[in-house]
């Protein structure tokens, strides 16, 4: 049995989710009881609580708070949820309106209604952030963001039968429905493009480490050293977050030993100020004593000018993709789940000043 999933049979072996009278009949009490537990209500002994919470917690109940606003199935209502905490994962306002008029176009257009749960971390950073289909507010959902490493919502979701599609994947659970780009392979080519041009010992910037994408990184990062026979240095690979200070150290931290003579940016912050600044308090200088691959969201754009290549990585194009299928899905002209993973492109950069910068995909924490 998968971590976090439920033991509790429900009475009578029913199929489908639990009630609050399925609760009460578990807990020995009546309705009224779980209901004034659930809505916060006093008249309830501190004991009777705690248990009834605690099956609650078990069973994973939710309350249908969509029958008591609509009284109506959301069937033409879909939802957009954010998978991670908005301060560890800053989605740039540019980024939160491409997807909103994505949705639009692709729902509100059509006279669905679309949902927005904006931040289900508030209160509590552990949050189910599916909580919008638990309590029936949508028929449907698309989780943005990177799924972390011991995510279990999305298998939830999955298994619950709604149509939905998360901008991300986990690795042990290949049947996610998914619009992403294969972050491995992104890690692999730059990887093995620093082998190619004579490196051997190469630091690893990698974003999302509490994440799949995370773990992606990595898988790529030592397949391609694995094929070069090259023994992989954990000292070599530096977490970080999207906070300046933190990408500024990690690259100091790298390439403060001379010995490393490449770095990989796989942080996602496209942030060259910040990488600049770390190699120069290492007492180095991007594209004359080290080379630097950057990772970028924007096709054809330059992150670092003096980088000797950059890794596009299309989640944008990804995206719109798996909404058009996801609609399909969501109005059963389709079965899911949709598996839509782009490959990343890696180019050598050219110094120009035509090349565009890129579209910031993340907001930096200054």
């Amino acid at each position: 049995m998968r971590k976090g999933e439920v033991q509790i049979r429900r009475p009578g072996g029913k199929p489908g989710a639990w009630t609050v009278h399925d609760i009460a009949q578990v807990a020995g009490v009546s309705a009224k009881t779980v209901s004034r537990v659930v809505n916060k209500q006093s008249g309830v002994s501190e004991a009777t609580r705690a248990r009834i919470t605690q099956i609650i917690e078990d069973v994973g109940y939710h309350p249908h708070m969509g029958a008591r606003i609509m009284r109506s199935s959301p069937r033409d209502c879909i939802g957009l949820t954010l998978s991670a905490p908005p301060n560890e994962v800053p989605f740039s306002q540019q980024v939160i309106q491409r997807i909103f008029a994505e949705l639009y176009r692709i729902f509100g257009a059509k006279g669905d209604y679309v949902c927005l749960d904006l931040n289900p971390f508030r209160r509590n950073p552990n949050a189910d952030y599916a909580r919008g289909l638990w309590e029936q507010r949508y028929g449907g959902c698309i989780v943005s963001g990177p799924l972390a490493i011991e995510d279990q919502s999305i298998v939830r979701i999955h298994r619950s039968g709604h149509p939905y599609i998360a901008l991300g994947r986990l690795t042990d659970f290949p049947e996610t429905s998914c619009a992403t780009v294969d972050f491995e392979e992104g890690a692999y080519l730059s990887t093995r493009f620093l082998l190619e041009r004579g490196h051997k010992r190469i630091g690893l910037l990698q974003g999302f480490g509490r994440y799949h994408s995370g773990l992606e990184r990595r898988h790529g990062y030592f397949r391609a050293l694995a094929e070069a026979g090259i023994e992989p240095d954990e000292s070599l690979i530096r977490p970080v977050t999207f906070g300046s200070r933190d990408i500024i150290t990690g690259v100091h931290r790298l390439l403060a030993d001379h010995a490393t003579t490449a770095l990989i940016d796989s942080s996602g912050a496209e942030d060259a100020a910040s990488v600049r600044d770390g190699a120069r308090r290492a007492g180095r200088v991007p594209g004359q004593d080290c080379d630097i691959v950057a990772w970028t969201y924007t096709d054809n754009a330059t992150v670092l000018s003096e980088a000797c290549a950059h890794v596009w990585l299309p989640l944008d194009e990804a995206a719109v993709e798996g909404f058009d299928l996801l609609a399909d899905w969501f109005h059963g002209l389709r079965d899911g789940p949709i598996h839509v993973v782009y490959p990343p492109t890696l180019y050598e950069t050219i110094r120009s000043d035509e090349i565009p910068k890129p579209r910031p995909f993340f907001d930096v924490l200054r």
